[in-house]
């Protein structure tokens, strides 16, 4: 009987740690040494983790109501990460900026994004809604 607990609490623990080692895979990376910013665009809401220094700079001004510059404007990338489902994309945590006025190309909604995913990533490549707003922001520092 001793024998047969042993086998099961190896065999328990075992499938545990494979767990916690799927737990922290590229697609759920750990989020430390930044923000994750919530915006809500037209009732579609998308989440950034910003490392950029200067861009968590200005999303805390934008909070604050210390600047203008509420259009995030990030390089976009495929593949889904844990924050920001259920989108598909994600935008670059250090080739992000806010700012006042960006060009039209790359305004539009995140389904916008998901539906022409190639045609976003590989001739927009930026991510620039006119309409976002600020949610929230969670820090990671």
């Amino acid at each position: 009987m001793r024998t047969t607990q042993r086998l099961s609490f190896a065999f328990i623990l075992i499938i545990s740690a494979l767990f916690f080692l799927s737990c922290s895979s590229p697609e759920s990376p750990q989020l430390e040494d930044g923000i994750l910013v919530t915006f809500d665009v037209q009732g579609e809401r998308y989440k950034i983790f910003i490392t950029n220094e200067e861009t968590i700079d200005q999303v805390y001004a934008l909070q604050a109501g210390e600047s203008n510059a509420s259009i995030p404007s990030g390089k976009l990338f495929r593949g889904q990460v844990s924050y920001n489902k259920p989108w598909s994309w994600h935008i670059d945590s250090e080739d992000i900026e806010m700012a006042e006025f960006t060009i039209e190309l790359c305004d539009g909604l995140p389904s916008h994004v998901e539906e022409n995913l190639d045609y976003w990533v590989d001739t927009v490549g930026r991510f620039c809604p006119w309409t976002a707003e600020l949610v929230s922001i969670k820090d990671y520092r």
